[in-house]
């Protein structure tokens, strides 16, 4: 039996984690959970799995939490040191969105738990970091999102030189094949309707812009050490068939599934077997589609795989960039094409240096004093 905790555990990965969880009772206790803010469905959560810690980041809603009673509840940051450090926990699971969780990845890691990150912010931002405290200590990494596990599972048996490429499908999102025109007169309501996920606000709109699927190029070079070169994207609207891996003398190995982010997570925590599950099933209804990726198109791919290759601290300074960007077009104070605009004067005027946790605070401020300058003008 597993003692886990689960990072994020209101928002939209957390919530699938939870639900996995109740399959996986004979393997995993759930001992801890925090949120941003979301206190209604941590209190849901512990009347259900009665978990020891409860954390919280939104120090004004702490009070709210007090009526719990056989549980600790503590503001994030000061719960999550000790919960860290607490050996009775050997699994920690980090599903927030942000780059705020790369210290606590890194700590978890050199505390040897046992690590799942469903964050790409964190994991891209800080990948270097991670990767190294990794290696140092022989671990492997077993990926959450759908594709890296597609990768994970077709890559297992084959030969890595006779890899010829890997190739991640992009749904394109709510606003694939719009006009110019249409793209700039988008708003945040246009941008989440995804034709196939359910997802959170701030992937879905990387979805739209293609971040995200730039963001996997670079999670994919971190988890399997392969070169950018051999990283390819193809858009496939139905999200059916989750990557696939091209081989040297032409044959093309695939892993399809209905689109369900609980299949990737229970195949993580369970691995290596399998379960039997009630998730959907995809039925042979539907024709699969493929449409070329123009990477020209999507000028925001472009940018966090370019920082991806710089290294340094130039992709967290990016996908800290995405985050605030991103923000701003949710709360429609910038237009949907602007996101890449902002995102590449952030790109030209980061200074790259070499990450370390020390140096996360000042590369955030750093891009902050970026767009608040050039934000005015798009206002």
């Amino acid at each position: 039996m597993r003692n886990i905790f689960v990072v994020g555990a209101t928002g939209s990965i957390g919530t699938q984690t939870i639900d996995v969880l109740r399959n996986l009772k004979d393997k995993y206790r759930l001992v801890g959970v925090s949120a941003r803010k979301n206190v209604e469905k941590l209190v849901k959560i512990w009347e259900e799995f009665k978990p020891e810690y409860i954390l919280i980041r939104d120090k004004e809603r702490l009070k709210i939490l007090n009526g719990i009673k056989g549980a600790k509840i503590l503001p994030f940051d000061e719960g999550i040191k000790e919960v860290i450090s607490d050996r009775r926990i050997d699994t920690m699971f980090f599903s927030s969105g942000g780059v705020n969780d790369i210290e606590w990845i890194v700590l978890s890691i050199r505390n040897e738990k046992e690590v799942f990150i469903s964050s790409k912010e964190s994991f891209v931002g800080g990948g270097e970091l991670i990767v190294k405290e990794l290696k140092k200590r022989n671990k492997t990494l077993i990926p959450i999102d759908s594709e890296h596990s597609a990768i994970f599972q077709l890559l297992e048996g084959k030969k890595r030189e006779e890899v010829e490429r890997i190739i991640l499908t992009a749904s394109g999102g709510a606003l694939f094949g719009k006009s110019l025109e249409e793209l700039k007169n988008a708003k945040p309501e246009d941008a989440l309707k995804h034709p196939t996920w359910k997802m959170g606000k701030k992937i879905t709109i990387d979805s739209a812009t293609m971040f995200n699927k730039g963001m996997e190029v670079v999670e994919t070079h971190l988890f399997f050490d392969f070169p950018f070169e051999k990283i390819d994207a193809i858009i496939h609207r139905e999200s059916i068939i989750h990557s696939m891996v091209e081989m040297i003398d032409g044959e093309i190995f695939a892993l399809l599934s209905y689109p369900d982010m609980r299949y990737p997570i229970e195949y993580a925590l369970t691995y290596p077997e399998r379960r039997r599950n009630r998730f959907p099933r995809f039925n042979f209804h539907k024709n699969l589609s493929f449409y070329p990726f123009n990477k020209k198109d999507y000028p925001c791919f472009e940018i966090i795989v370019e920082a991806g290759k710089k290294g340094g601290t130039v992709p967290l300074s990016i996908v800290f960039a995405d985050e605030i960007l991103v923000n701003l077009f949710l709360e429609e104070k910038i237009g949907f094409i602007d996101i890449p605009r902002l995102l590449e004067k952030v790109y030209n005027n980061v200074k790259k240096r070499d990450l370390s946790i020390k140096i996360i605070e000042d590369v955030k401020s750093e891009v902050r004093e970026i767009i608040e300058r050039e934000v005015k003008n798009c206002i």
